[in-house]
């Protein structure tokens, strides 16, 4: 039988085990919010890694996943942009196909295929002055030809239409769908332009509606395109030879 005195000491042994685990515990939820803290303040994403290994069973675990994520999509979307050529946006696309920069990606890769630019190494006048064949006679220097007439105020007005390439899609209903959203945002940016669908190809040869805005000088194409972006509403500006 236990005495009243061997009870007392069990109790008060009890009373001491049971505050240690309660300051252990106190003591693992302030290191899980001070590093939980810190890897915020830093935002990068070797701190997230760190406290994901240091926390892995943290209530933080999951966002600090999210941010991840979301650090490593910016990172390589501007490594993509600074390379800016359509493999570095495909590339961009396979690792992030549903990623926030996935639809500015997607635009600027069926921009390249919209240019009209030769291909590299060939000028065209190279090509077009072929050397005489073997054994003939050269001709005479020929007489520069007359000058180009200067061009009207009408035909300066006419040329050097600008576009704003809106997006890609699969089919046509789906671009009239996203014009009609966009005028219901951006009405006012997007007053005096009218929709062009154009039906093409896309690298992998699937048939593709491009949306572009239409028709702009290159000031307001850009000026355009530059507030759409800020928005959140991927564009790129497409130029005369691309129309």
């Amino acid at each position: 039988m236990i005495g009243g005195e061997d009870l007392m000491r069990l109790v008060r042994v009890g009373v001491v085990l049971v505050s240690l685990a309660l300051l252990a515990g106190a003591s693992g939820c302030s290191h899980d919010q001070r590093d939980w803290s810190s890897a915020q303040a830093a935002n990068t994403i070797e701190a997230y890694e760190g406290f994901i290994s240091a926390h892995p069973k943290s209530a933080h675990a999951a966002e600090a996943q999210a941010q991840i994520a979301q650090l490593s999509e910016a990172r390589d979307w501007q490594r993509a942009s600074t390379i800016d050529t359509a493999d570095a946006y495909r590339q961009f696309l396979a690792q992030y196909p549903q990623g926030k920069s996935a639809q500015e990606a997607r635009i600027r890769i069926e921009n390249f295929g919209m240019s009209g630019a030769p291909a590299a190494g060939t000028s065209p006048a190279a090509s077009s002055a072929a050397p005489p064949a073997a054994g003939a006679t050269a001709p005479a220097t020929a007489a520069p030809p007359p000058p180009k007439p200067a061009p009207t105020a009408a035909q300066t007005a006419g040329s050097g239409q600008y576009s704003v390439q809106l997006g890609a899609f699969s089919t046509q209903a789906k671009a009239q769908s996203q014009w009609r959203r966009l005028n219901t945002r951006f009405g006012a940016r997007l007053r005096g332009t009218e929709p062009d669908i154009e039906p093409a190809k896309s690298a992998n040869g699937r048939r593709i509606y491009r949306l572009r805005a239409k028709p702009l000088t290159e000031a307001r194409a850009r000026v355009l395109c530059s507030a759409l972006r800020k928005h959140g509403q991927p564009c790129v500006v497409a130029g005369p030879s691309q129309e």
